[in-house]
């Protein structure tokens, strides 16, 4: 904490001494729809916001891009595509929500989201609320939510080709093609991108393979990910238009085992197709009252082959579907200072799992989930004080027919409400400072699979409690000519939590428990010059397991986050060129709950370069060149599951 308290004494000093500052200007705009637009500027907490140019001509997915966030943490098994779970502030991967155009991507099975198979080839911007959620969610995540919003009607009559290869086989292109008629518009987007992760660590004891030297290649960590989506719009009138986006993803990665055998086969295929129908209407009463109405509609197919029987315990062929049904209406009234907001979400999931391996019936579930929300915001008339209230309710029917190993089946059926609120306040003062707080009460529903289980791997507790969060944060922020400064404090109490206890045969059962999760963030940069600005975050972090039923783990650290994070770069931009050399550094990351194992501090050193064209014709390239781990540090996300080493990825963007 010594380095949290010169960091802190630090940040005013740096605040002081700048000369060169300019007042703070509060710019108010009107939305285009109040109702379905998510506004960070409405927030009255830290907002992180990523715009595209951060994220475009590069070999990224959502977890490479969030990873140099304040107080964003991602862990991945090793390679482009492989697994990746985010934490906001301590949070586990099921406690951070993923919202694409306000459809879920959590599902209701294991509740988390994979990162590291997200692309952002048609993702416009990107939002991070580490704490409340933005008021026209009707679910709010104990962890936050990240918002992606895909590309708009602002980027028609483009043609975009992109081309990219670098370290292990990776290849990477992309098209895309947008156009307009009269108040018709639409793009079509196809990516694709591929990589052998055949990347070389060394074959120490815990990875040993007799079959090997001092190093060896990671073996089927092969990875192959085609991505297609489209918009398709139509502005009906002034005040209404209508939209329908499509998104399909189909991937193919290899299963790497601990010990790379050879032999190993074993595969995760899965394929997605996302739509969405979406209406606003924001002349109702005269303008005062705006709507946003989405029928979504998603079906997930997945199939895990463990045939060889190399990976885990015993030999599988698993297959699983999960198909959604759904409505999420919002109304936002705009009554001067003052902003009323109603949200109802309706989803029914359908969940099916059968492996071709087993003479068991194969599984099935379904969940009928409805969550409501009334917020209301407020900002004073010297635009100095902002406000906002949210209540939310949610309902959950759960029905689960699970086969038994004796050839019968066990039915179950529930029902639970759950209420949460949230409260935020802001202020400006002294011109460009402002001081931010806010508490809440939030709740995450167990899974399917903590309730009912999983084949071979997770026995099921029907007797789950859903976790519940007390959350407080207080953070102040100055803007100004030279960049900004922001420090914030959180704490997050979790009664009762939900973790994963393990037997002697690896398989494992959800049980309930109780943490505490305290810390501090700052998030600063400063502009140098107008072509170079340094930019730096850390995050340090405290946790506790309150749970005294089991000894060993009781008031020990919480596994599977690093509880010191630091980040600092510099950017260079001198037309045509641009440069970025950034440092990462993360430690106190623990992998099993009784802090026996202790991962190794993870050290990366990464750069960029870009040099962008302008041509007669008005047509625009960009080449970006891209070095990934420079000091080719060894790390360990998680336990005996490497990072790739040193690498580079050359990018090529044109467009017409």
């Amino acid at each position: 904490m010594r380095r949290f308290y010169c960091l802190l004494f630090l940040l005013p000093l740096a605040a002081a001494n700048a000369d060169d500052a300019a007042p703070f200007i509060i710019v108010e705009s009107a939305p285009a729809n109040a109702a379905s637009t998510i506004d960070p500027s409405k927030a009255t907490g830290p907002v992180r916001v990523i715009p595209r140019s951060e994220y475009e001509n590069r070999t990224a997915n959502l977890a490479d891009v969030l990873s140099n966030q304040t107080g964003v943490q991602i862990r991945q098994s090793g390679g482009l595509g492989s697994y990746s779970s985010v934490s906001i502030r301590g949070s586990t991967a099921r406690q951070v929500q993923v919202v694409v155009d306000g459809m879920l991507l959590n599902d209701p099975v294991t509740g988390g989201v994979d990162m590291g198979k997200l692309g952002l080839h048609d993702i416009s911007r990107i939002q991070v609320y580490p704490g409340g959620a933005p008021a026209q969610f009707a679910q709010a995540g104990i962890g936050g939510v990240v918002v992606m919003e895909t590309l708009g009607k602002d980027i028609e009559d483009t043609t975009r080709i992109n081309l990219g290869a670098g370290s292990f086989d990776t290849y990477k292109m992309g098209l895309f093609n947008s156009g307009s008629h009269e108040d018709f518009y639409y793009w079509v987007s196809l990516d694709r991108q591929s990589s052998n992760n055949d990347f070389e660590y060394p074959n120490s004891r815990e990875w040993f393979n007799p079959n090997d030297g001092a190093t060896t290649k990671r073996r089927n960590a092969d990875y192959e990910q085609d991505a297609v989506s489209t918009k398709l719009g139509w502005e009906i009138n002034n005040t209404s238009k209508l939209d329908a986006l499509i998104q399909y993803n189909d991937n193919e990665q290899g299963v790497p085992s601990i010990q790379n055998w050879q032999n190993n086969k074993a595969f995760l295929a899965n394929d997605t197709l996302r739509t969405q129908l979406h209406y606003q209407q924001q002349g109702w009463m005269d303008g005062q009252a705006h709507s946003s109405h989405r029928v979504i509609w998603s079906d997930a197919n997945e199939r895990y082959n463990n045939r060889t029987g190399l990976v885990g315990l015993g030999t599988t062929d698993v297959y699983t579907r999960t198909k959604q049904l759904g409505m999420a209406n919002t109304v936002t009234w705009l009554l001067g200072n003052h902003t009323l907001s109603a949200a109802i979400d309706v989803a029914k999931y359908d969940y099916r799992q059968n492996d071709k391996l087993s003479s068991d019936l194969p599984d099935e579930r379904g969940r009928l989930q409805i969550a409501s929300a009334l917020s209301h915001q407020w900002l004073s008339s010297n635009n100095r004080w902002r406000s906002q209230v949210s209540l939310r309710q949610y309902r959950i029917d759960d029905d689960s027919d699970e086969a038994l190993g004796n050839g019968t089946v066990t039915q179950t059926s529930s029902t639970n409400r759950y209420n949460s609120w949230q409260l935020g306040l802001s202020h400006y003062f002294a011109g460009n400072w402002e001081v931010s707080g806010a508490l809440s009460r939030q709740v995450r529903v167990p899974t399917l699979q903590e309730l009912y289980g999983q084949q071979g791997l997770f026995v099921g507790n029907p007797d789950l409690e859903a976790e519940e969060s007390k959350n407080y944060e207080i953070t102040l922020r100055t803007d100004r000519g030279w960049g900004h400064a922001e420090l914030t404090g959180f704490y997050r109490e979790l009664d009762p939590a939900v973790a994963a206890i393990y037997d002697a045969r690896g398989v494992g059962r959800y049980t309930n428990l109780s943490a505490e999760i305290y810390g501090a963030e700052i998030d600063a940069l400063w502009r140098i010059y107008h072509w170079w600005e340094l930019y730096g975050n850390v995050t340090l972090q405290e946790s506790e397991n309150t749970d005294d039923s089991v000894r060993d783990r009781f008031e020990q650290r919480l596994p599977g986050i690093y509880h010191e994070s630091f980040v600092a770069g510099s950017r260079w931009h001198i037309r045509p060129l641009r440069f970025d050399v950034s440092y990462n550094y993360d430690d106190k990351l623990y992998y099993d709950a009784a802090n026996r194992l202790m991962a190794d501090p993870r050290t990366l050193v990464n750069a960029s370069a870009s040099w962008t064209k302008i041509w007669p014709n008005r047509s625009e390239s960009e080449i970006t060149l891209e070095l990934q781990n420079i000091t080719d540090e060894i790390y360990q996300d998680f336990s005996r599951f490497p990072g790739p080493g040193r690498s580079w990825f050359v990018n090529v963007k044109h467009i017409f």
